[in-house]
């Protein structure tokens, strides 16, 4: 009986969709999501979750980060004083650079985003997000959702953030 629990068991963990590689899946805070969407001239645009925090920092609506020196500032200015270890900095790949979204939310203040699709349309990408329930944010009152992108793909002269 204890074989065929073990036999069956993965079976159904990894059949029934533990393992099924769906990329369209919400994280948790500070998982990594990797997706990639097609854009109108199928194209495709790659790009993995690669920090997702809420603080009250100075920023931009959007930022786009090419260099190492970039995101080790903008690294330490994200760091907590309360932790004696910072959050890993990611690195840079050839054709490679880092999104970091903070979108002023309209529906819900103690919220988080998500990124529905991303397209680019004559150099200018298009993000679309929606706004979604945080109950760690909620609970916190915290209202500065920021979200880490890694993008694949040559840098936009613009970035549109829309909300759908």
């Amino acid at each position: 009986m204890k074989r065929v629990f073990l036999f069956i068991f993965p079976l159904f963990l990894f059949g029934l969709g533990g393992g099924s590689g769906c990329t369209n899946v919400s994280a948790t805070k500070n998982g990594i999501k990797q997706a990639s969407v097609m854009t109108r001239n199928n194209n495709e645009i790659k790009f993995s979750e690669v920090r997702r925090l809420n603080k009250n920092i100075p920023l931009k609506e959007y930022t786009v980060l090419q260099s190492f020196e970039e995101i080790v500032k903008l690294y330490s200015t994200m760091e907590d004083k309360r932790f004696s270890r910072s959050q890993p900095i990611p690195t840079l790949s050839e054709n490679e650079f880092l999104l970091v979204l903070k979108p002023q939310l309209k529906k819900q203040p103690y919220g988080d985003i998500e990124i529905v699709r991303m397209e680019e349309e004559q150099s200018v990408l298009n993000v679309y997000y929606k706004e979604i329930d945080n109950e760690e944010y909620l609970l916190n009152k915290e209202k500065n959702p920021i979200l880490i992108l890694k993008i694949e793909g040559k840098i936009p002269s613009g970035v549109k953030l829309i909300n759908s």
